[in-house]
This record gives C-alpha cells, structure tokens and sequence, in this order.
C-alpha cells in the first residue's frame, strides 16, 4: 500500500526557515559546485525536506549527496523518517555509476547500487541480512529512487530536445532491483508565477509507464524547479520559490 506523508506541522515550523536560508544562501551553480534545497507537500502542507549538494569527484566524475526527511503515517501514528544517498555519474554521459541509500533514522537499513562491466548490481541490507542481485545493464538506463527526486535533473540533461517527443528510458529502481520504462514528453515553456516573480520553466510529462505520472518543472539549467503528481497529493519545489507564493 503506498505510504502515506502526514504533516507535523508544529515539528516542521522550525526546520522551513533553516532550509530556505540554506536555499538562498546556496542555490547558485557555478561551474563544479551546486546546492539546493527542496520542500516536500502532501495536499498542500509541509510534509519533508529534501537538500541535495553536486560537484566534481576526483576522477572527474560527477558526484552528487543529499539529505531527505518525511513524516510518514499509517494512521494510526506519524513516524520521522530521514535518510541520506551518494551518487556518482560520468561526468560526460550522465549515466550512472554508482548509488548508495541508508537510512539515517529506525534502522542502519541500506543499499547500494554499482554499475560495472554491463551489468547493475544491487546490494540490499535489510534486517541485518544481506542480499543480492545482478542484471544486465538495460539500454538508456536511468536512476530514479523512490522519494529521491533530485535525480530527475539528470534524465533531464539526457532528454534529446532536438528529437523531442516522447522519449522513453529504463529505470532502474534500487529497492526493486530491476528496471522500469520512464517515458518523458516536452510540454512547453511557461513564466512560473510566485508571488511577484516570474520564473521561466520547461515542463514535462514524466511516466512511470503503467504506474503513475506527474509534470516537472525545470529552470534554464535543467535544475528540477518543481513536481506535482496529482494522484498522490504531492508536491516538490524549491524552497525558496516556496516562501515566495
């Protein structure tokens, strides 16, 4: 059953400030180091957080950390929820290299992903047990983690906008260990309107083929701006952009 974000407003209150500081401060990409930092909303209300930071690796790959925090519920009672994930793409292609999650909260939970000599293994630790499988690398692969949406920046940066159209690309989805078809559609430019700024964006149709869909909102560096899938209540955006409506 989909997990379900609940707001804990009174918990939440303190942290939006500290973030959007954070955003202000650090959103600006300069040519090897980038930082942001999201808000994350089930029907309409705070419910988590997420800051990533990207730079260049030593080998000149590209390399990218982040921090999340939800409050997730199954109605009976609201737990906190925090994890952290590196990632690691080349640098030219964007293709991934490697991924790590683990939970930093409940459990020393995690798993890891390598990409190496055609094929993508998954290593799961779950419950103090270990497992692990490995398949063959699928074409365009892609990486989007379940409510790790830094990521989409990066499929993004590979969508053919010359070719445009709907482009489809496989997704391989740690915690599954296998892959699924992603479909992104260009829908057009717009002048994203908060408050009294105006934001120019790209926006696309992102589809989890069969699953669910939502549109995402660029920035004129391919930077994710926001994400809305209305089936789930949910919304990701910048923070700052966030205190600005």
């Amino acid at each position: 059953m989909p997990i379900r974000i609940a707001l804990v407003f009174g918990m939440l209150l303190c942290m939006v400030p500290a973030v959007a500081a954070a955003s202000a401060a650090a959103a600006a990409e300069s040519e090897n180091a980038y930082t942001q930092s999201y808000a994350v909303l089930m029907k309409g209300e705070i419910a988590g957080s997420e800051t990533v930071s990207e730079k260049d690796g030593n080998a000149g790959e590209r390399v990218a950390t982040s921090e999340h925090e939800l409050y997730v519920t199954d109605r009976l009672e609201t737990k906190r929820m925090a994890f952290s994930t590196k990632m690691v793409l080349s640098k030219s292609t964007l293709m991934p290299i490697s991924y790590e999650h683990r939970y930093t909260t409940g459990s020393a939970d995690s798993y890891e992903v390598l990409v190496k000599d055609g094929q993508v293994t998954r290593l799961l630790n779950r419950s103090g047990r270990s497992s692990e499988v490995s398949i063959p690398v699928p074409p365009n692969m892609v990486m989007v983690d379940v409510n790790v949406y830094y990521q989409f920046d990066y499929i993004i940066r590979r969508y053919d906008a010359k070719k445009g159209g709907r482009q489809l690309f496989a997704n391989f989805v740690p915690v599954n260990g296998s892959d699924i078809p992603l479909a992104v559609t260009f829908l057009g430019t717009e002048n994203l309107e908060l408050g009294s700024h105006k934001l120019p964006v790209r926006n696309f149709r992102i589809e989890f083929v069969n699953i669910w869909s939502g549109t995402l909102s660029v920035d004129q560096n391919n930077r994710l701006v926001r994400w809305i899938v209305p089936a789930q209540d949910l919304q990701v955006i910048r923070t700052d952009l966030l205190l600005e409506k």
